[in-house]
């Protein structure tokens, strides 16, 4: 590069408004909100594998204190977040959890 050369300016592109006040733009994209179907409610006891939850190891039981429909937006109504308490044994509550389940794991409501 030469000393005193000027570098060319780059520009920001430029979007056309819509032409009327009225007129909606076509590419701004709504996600359509997906709310899961999954029979779960407080109280009840889900099993999961490993395979049916994320951030831990290991089978779990867990009692229902919380079923988060509102975040599934994020994750396609194909995963839901879960509150409850870790069961470690019969009769025996562990600690409170936060788990992100795949909704294919959960009851389904009945027809």
């Amino acid at each position: 590069m030469r000393v005193g050369t000027e570098l060319p300016r780059l520009r920001r592109p430029q979007i056309p408004p819509a032409s009327r006040p009225d007129e909606s733009d076509e590419r701004i994209v709504t996600p359509t909100p997906i709310t899961p179907e999954v029979a779960v409610a407080p109280g009840d006891v889900v099993h999961l594998r490993e395979q049916d939850y994320q951030h831990s190891s290991g089978p779990l039981r867990l009692r229902i204190v919380y079923v988060r429909l509102d975040l599934s937006l994020w994750y396609d109504g194909q995963w839901v977040w879960l509150e409850g308490i870790e069961m470690t044994s019969p009769g025996r509550t562990g600690r409170f959890r936060h788990v992100l389940a795949r909704v294919a794991a959960l009851p389904h409501p009945r027809d």
